[in-house]
């Protein structure tokens, strides 16, 4: 029995695999590529740089050298890791980017030939559809500053029609959060430009926006820039420029209230009945005279006459 047992463990690997019906030699075979894994495949390629076309709604419109240096220098050492999204152009042979320029760029500087790339094939390949797609393949890159971010909502929805719920739920962010970017289009151009360049933060320029006046804006911009303020300095200016307002509103309410009381009081002595003036805005307005009777009515019409 022993010696039985024995017999069957020295024929080796190929004697047990033919007990189990297996075939070695099938199991060294590399198994074919599933079809949804070779399609997947053929969107990856390696595309001449020449054939690429930038992206007309890329919301980055100044790229630092010295950063584009960088990543080159880098790119010569270690290739491009994460490849490019491009779509087939309406030039025969080219491509459009979706995303990736300054990989591009630098690979340009690096001297590359070829890029590796993702082939996208949109289902609608209408021009505003195309916007929103780079659009947001764009803006949801994390090293976008705020004016570039802002300035893309902005056109998200100039271009694309979208609401500030519609871009919120597409970009998986709160309608808050798209509402305190778009705020920062009412700054004036000077500051927005700064904020582009990084020469000012995003707590900054929501500072500045407490004022309502571009000149008054404009003005702290110039005393931030000269005087380095933190932005708790910047508060701390703007809130009380808020609460001079709210005083100067407030008086000039009650002189405008005294200065109605004053016509009320001259009219009801005129036509002998109570009158009221209420203010609506700067230039409108309405006087109700009240009357008691048919003959009351007749005497205040006589005195307009």
């Amino acid at each position: 029995m022993e010696s039985e047992k024995k017999s069957g463990l020295g024929k080796g690997l190929s004697a047990l695999f033919e007990q189990k019906n297996l075939n070695i030699d099938d199991i060294n075979k590399t198994p074919e590529p599933k079809e949804e894994q070779t399609s997947a495949k053929k969107n990856f390629l390696e595309i001449d740089i020449n054939l690429i076309n930038y992206n007309p709604y890329q919301p980055r419109e100044d790229f630092d050298e010295e950063k584009l240096n960088e990543l080159a220098q880098s790119i010569k050492i270690n290739g491009i890791l994460q490849p490019i999204t491009v779509k087939h152009s309406k030039e025969e042979g080219k491509f459009d980017l979706i995303s990736g320029e300054r990989r591009v760029r630098a690979a340009k500087i690096a001297g590359l030939q070829v890029v590796p790339s993702y082939i996208y094939f949109p289902k609608d390949n209408s021009a505003e559809n195309m916007l929103e797609l780079a659009l947001i393949e764009n803006v949801q890159r994390e090293d976008l500053n705020p004016m570039e971010l802002s300035e893309s909502y902005q056109k998200l929805i100039d271009d694309c029609n979208l609401t500030q719920e519609q871009i919120a739920d597409k970009l998986s962010k709160s309608r808050s959060v798209i509402a305190n970017f778009l705020r920062l289009q009412k700054l004036p151009v000077e500051i927005k430009v700064s904020l582009r360049k990084n020469e000012i933060t995003e707590a900054h320029a929501r500072a500045i926006l407490r004022l309502e006046n571009h000149d008054e804006q404009l003005k702290l911009w110039k005393k931030l820039l000269s005087e380095n303020l933190t932005v708790r300095k910047l508060e701390g200016i703007t809130q009380k420029s808020q609460k001079r307002k709210k005083k100067k509103t407030y008086a000039l309410n009650e002189f405008q209230d005294e200065y109605f009381r004053k016509i009320e009081n001259v009219l009801t002595q005129f036509f002998g009945t109570k009158v009221k003036v209420k203010n609506i805005s700067k230039t409108r307005g309405e006087i109700i005279i009240e009357y008691y009777s048919n003959d009351d009515l007749e005497r205040i019409i006589e005195k307009c006459e």
